[in-house]
């Protein structure tokens, strides 16, 4: 059991990354993250003020033009400096609007490599609080919705924060099964890759489940060989159960589909 166990592995994980590199690229990505989203408050900040400026400026040149058509010939300038005014904001506006655009494209994209490495960024929707059950049941609204960012993160969080509680194996499940609906075949691996190593000697955790997964994300990667590997794997493994009789029929069919294989 063991060398097959070692035969999975060597399936699922060609290379591997140093625990030191993997802990300076998240300490960083969440340092640039932390310093965006000082950066973004700002710039939204200016935006709003820009656009209090911009609604005071308006009303003033509405008042102005108001009285110069009461016979006010003398506001005509005072009327010229306001149009420029607003047109020097609107300039301003735009530029802000921009960058806060850009910001945001920014943080989105250090928010994908955080979520990548599996690190748990997310802000809680209203009415979602830390409690355990409200962060699960929050997950499971989101991966309905398939908003798969959102429910990793709130999955990522329960499980940093309740490791021990007993759905913290199908929390990992359902980690793999966001990247899993996304089509996102290597990320849901490696998710459910977690749920074997972590919870295999837990009763009642979904490994079989995370196992046929892993076959499956396999085939859908086109790689028969290492999907077989895995549904032997889990063959051996579990014995019984509806998963294991799916296993058999799909080693069946692809000893007689997969090329290379005897």
């Amino acid at each position: 059991m063991r060398r097959t166990w070692v035969s999975l592995l060597l399936v699922i994980h060609p290379g591997c990354v140093t625990l030191w590199t993997f802990n300076e690229t998240v300490d960083d990505l969440r340092g640039r993250l932390q310093a965006l989203e000082e950066k973004q408050k700002a710039l939204e900040a200016t935006q709003a003020e820009a656009q209090q400026q911009m609604g005071q400026v308006r009303q003033e040149m509405v008042e102005a033009t108001e009285a110069l058509r009461a016979g006010g010939a003398n506001l005509g300038a005072d009327v010229d400096g306001l149009k420029t005014e607003v047109a020097r904001l609107k300039g301003s506006q735009e530029e802000v609007a921009w960058a806060v655009s850009r910001q945001q494209e920014d943080l989105q994209e250090v928010r994908k490599a955080l979520d990548a490495l599996g690190v748990p960024v997310v802000k809680l929707p209203d009415g979602v609080t830390e409690d355990r059950d409200s962060l699960f049941r929050a997950a499971q609204e989101a991966i309905q919705k398939k908003d798969g960012p959102l429910a990793r993160g709130l999955l990522r969080r329960f499980l940093e924060t309740f490791p021990d509680e007993p759905r913290a194996p199908e929390a990992q499940f359902l980690v793999g099964e966001t990247f899993f609906q996304e089509g996102k075949w290597g990320q849901a691996v490696k998710e459910y890759q977690r749920v074997h190593d972590r919870y295999k000697d837990v009763r009642g955790a979904p490994v079989a489940r995370a196992l046929e997964r892993i076959a499956e994300s396999l085939l859908k990667q086109g790689d028969c060989q290492k999907a077989l590997g895995v549904y032997q794997y889990l063959v051996d493994l579990a014995r019984k159960g509806p998963e294991v009789d799916r296993a058999r029929s799909q080693i069946q069919r692809l000893k007689r589909t997969c090329k290379g294989t005897r």
